[in-house]
């Protein structure tokens, strides 16, 4: 006998359709209104005698919403079923995740930035260590997956080179599995540069912009002054094509419609509109650096409005909507065993926010891993199945209980640690449905113009 999931969410979205979503599968679907009367009589039958005969058109409907996870097995516990997931997550150890500072110098003078004014680069007896940490794992290692983060990473791009060709020859003689991608402001990411992350196979650059050049280069401009957008455009131009990018916009309350609007112009102008996905980031007072900007920042009930009408606006431009409410094991790196992120010096952090501030870290490669480290344990332990309200909240499959740093360097509770999904959804699903039926459309035209040639 099924039963209705706990995860299900169903919207009116036309005269004749509902969306029905469902968050441990991160299933989308436009349903009948009929689909819809069918699925509440069918679970009612079933609840009222188990051996009711289906017809034909229950029965598949029934499959479909089983394969969705709109419904489960009556006896199926989908909380013990996310825990287990969860955990899994947690201490597997087939995959090596690694965030690598090779330079904690920058190129840019971000108003935002939480981490100042650092420098350094990763010594050859650093880059030594690294490997011998990463054989370390060798045993029950399948997977390694490295994310290049700074500072400004192609600052030191023949760190990036030796290192991943040093990852190359590891990887094939233990034959473990090897992925990478890369933050850059972009500034530096030339076509030569371009051309050589993609032979070091280095899939996708996120790239940040905030806002138009006559914002961009306010908010970000070079140390030494001088303004970065123009370079940075040109730069992703050539890049676009070879690799992933994905822009990021960092939103304050300075940002408007109309602002977005000037920044996809700009884009569209460059012939950029088809080729980039686009998210936009909630700009929090993560450390203490960022009380300057505190003020300027949104919470995250305002953050999740805003952040629907500039996606509505991507829509609207032709901009692809990448941004989906996805289930996860787990929230982030902060609460998996086998993940680290690792600045120039060789000390690792749990947290991205930490790099660099040597206070935080939970010890250094050259050490035995001390998995009682005090900052190990704090982000680590926080766990959502000891929070009632995450236990009972049906969006607990693409949140897991949030940011750990928020509850724990911030003091948030409650709704505070709540992700904008948890206000958003409704008109998110709305923008994310309109953009899938849309992208169907062109596809079928592009059939039907290749069939009648």
């Amino acid at each position: 006998m099924s039963k209705k999931s706990l995860y299900n969410h169903f919207q009116p979205y036309d005269d004749q359709h509902l969306l029905a979503y469902n968050a441990r599968s991160g299933a989308v679907a436009l349903m009948t209104m009929e689909n819809y009367d069918m699925y509440g009589r069918m679970l009612e039958k079933l609840a009222a005698n188990p051996d009711s005969p289906l017809s034909d058109e229950e029965s598949k409907l029934l499959e479909q919403l089983k394969y969705g996870k709109y419904v489960c097995d009556k006896h199926f516990d989908e909380l013990q079923a996310l825990k287990f997931e969860h955990y899994l997550g947690r201490y597997g150890r087939s995959t090596l995740g690694l965030v690598i500072a090779p330079t904690m110098a920058c190129n840019m003078g971000c108003e935002y930035c939480y981490e100042e004014n650092k420098t350094g680069r990763m010594s050859k007896e650093i880059r030594d260590e690294l490997m011998e940490f990463v054989k370390s794992h060798l045993t029950e290692m399948r997977q390694m997956d490295v994310t290049w983060y700074g500072g400004e990473p192609l600052l030191a791009m023949d760190i990036v080179e030796d290192l991943t060709e040093r990852f190359f020859e590891m990887a094939r003689e233990h034959r473990v599995g090897y992925s990478s991608g890369i933050v850059t402001n972009g500034y530096l990411m030339t076509p030569d540069v371009a051309d050589k992350l993609v032979k070091f196979m280095v899939r996708n650059a996120q790239v940040t912009l905030d806002g138009p050049a006559r914002v961009h280069n306010k908010k970000r401009p070079l140390k030494n002054g001088k303004d970065s957008f123009e370079t940075i455009i040109d730069n992703l131009v050539y890049a676009a094509p070879k690799m992933r990018i994905g822009v990021r916009v960092n939103i304050d309350q300075s940002f408007t419609v109309d602002t977005i609007k000037e920044l996809l112009e700009e884009l569209k102008n460059a012939g950029l509109h088809q080729k980039i996905s686009i998210s936009f980031g909630h700009l929090e007072p993560a450390t203490e650096v960022c009380a300057n900007i505190a003020e300027s920042c949104y919470e995250t009930e305002a953050f999740s409005k805003t952040e629907a009408d500039f996606y509505r606006q991507l829509l609207a431009e032709g901009f692809r909507i990448d941004k989906l409410p996805a289930p996860s094991s787990v929230t982030c790196m902060a609460q998996i065993v086998n993940a680290f992120v690792i600045d120039s010096n060789g000390y690792m952090y749990r947290c991205w926010n930490y790099v660099g501030d040597v206070g935080k870290s939970m010890g250094n490669i050259r050490d035995t891993i001390d998995f009682q480290h005090p900052y190990f344990l704090r982000l680590f332990d926080v766990n959502p199945f000891e929070e009632k309200a995450c236990r009972e909240c049906n969006l607990l499959p693409i949140c897991m209980g949030g940011c750990p740093a928020k509850r724990v360097d911030r003091n948030l509770a409650g709704e505070e640690i709540c992700e904008s999904w948890k206000y958003n959804l409704q008109p998110m699903l709305e923008i994310i449905a309109a953009f899938k039926q849309l992208e169907a459309e062109l596809k079928q035209e592009d059939r039907n113009t290749g069939d009648q040639s």
